[in-house]
């Protein structure tokens, strides 16, 4: 219709062209709608036709944006997924770097650990050398210090090295400090008590103010201001304690029973202990 409209345009403008007096007063009119259409074409012609592209998006416009919807979605569904792969990724070779990093980090602490209790066993034993050049009979004023030693001793580990030597001379200098008839012990005889059981416990009576040296099984004795002398091979059921001296064999690797023994006695009172060994 657009192109009938300019036919006609163009044939009013002949005819009036063509037939319009000299002094028609609408010829200059006329005259400038001719020139104003001339242009109107020239610019048409200028004008670039519209791509495949502008035409897309003004006839598809609403796919468009729903075509970059989706894309957007997937790509941070993507981006997600491979977030968490990546992460798996460093995790586990974090964790496979840091393995022996763990691995030093506990052997030093190890290390550390067992230096530590070294010092405290060798504090203990120049501290058990002073005491021991105390005489006896006044190693009562000193009966708190021995006992402090004795606490600290027992919350170290004993298989620290020189650890039972120097428990077992603990043992006996805070033992010694709990007594008070040392001196009236007579020197150098010694009751043996060599696979004994007391059945029921305590049914020989109290043994009192002796030496004492026990071997093997001994079972369900009371003992009561006795020097107790312990050997290697002792295995001690149920036997009671009260206010008594212990000495242990010189030994740097002690039996298990022994080890049990001393044990309790350092974290025990000594002035009345129960005793169980086997």
């Amino acid at each position: 219709m657009q192109g009938a409209f300019g036919a006609w345009q163009n044939n009013v403008f002949t005819m009036n062209k063509k037939t319009a007096p000299a002094d028609d007063p609408l010829a200059g009119i006329r005259k400038k709608i001719g020139e104003l259409k001339d242009d109107m074409d020239q610019v048409k012609r200028l004008l670039p036709r519209p791509s495949i592209l502008s035409w897309i998006w003004k006839e598809r416009n609403w796919s468009i944006a729903a075509i970059l919807v989706l894309a957007t979605s997937i790509a941070g569904g993507v981006w997600y997924v491979s977030g968490l792969i990546l992460d798996r990724h460093i995790v586990a070779a974090v964790a496979v770097s840091n393995s022996p990093i763990q691995a030093d980090i506990r052997r030093i602490d190890g290390d550390v650990q067992q230096v530590k209790a070294m010092v405290g066993v060798l504090q203990t034993q120049i501290a058990a050398q002073r005491y021991s050049k105390i005489p006896p009979k006044e190693l009562k004023a000193h009966k708190e210090e021995l006992n402090q030693l004795k606490t600290t001793l027992a919350q170290l580990p004993p298989t620290s090295p020189g650890y039972w030597p120097v428990a077992f001379q603990i043992i006996e200098l805070a033992s010694q400090s709990n007594f008070a008839g040392i001196g009236n012990l007579p020197e150098g005889r010694e009751s043996s008590y060599d696979n004994v059981k007391s059945s029921p416990p305590g049914g020989f009576g109290v043994i009192s103010n002796r030496r004492a040296v026990l071997k093997n099984h001994v079972e369900g004795l009371i003992f009561k201001n006795c020097i107790i002398r312990f050997e290697p091979n002792v295995l001690l059921v149920n036997d009671v304690f009260v206010d008594c001296i212990f000495i242990f064999p010189t030994v740097q690797f002690p039996s298990q029973p022994l080890q049990k023994i001393a044990t309790t006695l350092l974290a025990s009172d000594l002035s009345r202990v129960t005793l169980n060994a086997s």
